[in-house]
């Protein structure tokens, strides 16, 4: 009884293990800033899917530390479920690359944003006091 419950869960862990190896083997991005939202989603749906994983693995561990079960079966998909594993880390390794490459040039152009609104306000700012005769004012 007890393994047969552990099985089950060991094998909707390696389902979802699945789905999240699908999910990410099937996503490519390119360095580009129209990238941002598609990353974005993609990150939002993959946390939906952990926190599947998580609630799974809360319950596994609750078998693992209150009884010592060896099976040939649950040898099996532990190891399928490592495999897997395995297959997303590298996967995700690729993506990371990517997304810290629109990162850093998401982070340049806000730079470059900033700067030129730094410029902009400066030289308003001078211009508005100008206009108003608040600054260069030969009357006074």
């Amino acid at each position: 009884m007890i393994e047969s419950e552990y099985l089950k869960l060991l094998i909707e862990k390696n389902s979802i293990l699945k789905d999240i190896l699908n999910y990410t083997k099937n996503k490519e991005f390119k360095i580009s800033e129209d990238e941002v939202d598609k990353i974005y989603t993609y990150i939002e749906d993959r946390d939906k899917l952990f926190n599947k994983l998580y609630n799974i693995e809360n319950k596994i561990k609750d078998f693992i530390q209150n009884y010592n079960i060896e099976n040939n079966d649950i040898k099996n998909i532990i190891d399928e479920n490592n495999f897997i594993i395995n297959e997303v880390i590298k996967f995700d390794k690729i993506n990371k690359e990517i997304i810290d490459a629109i990162s850093n040039l998401l982070k340049r152009k806000i730079k470059s944003v900033n700067e030129l609104s730094k410029f902009n306000k400066s030289y308003l700012g001078t211009y508005e006091n100008t206009v108003e005769g608040n600054l260069f004012d030969s009357s006074r």
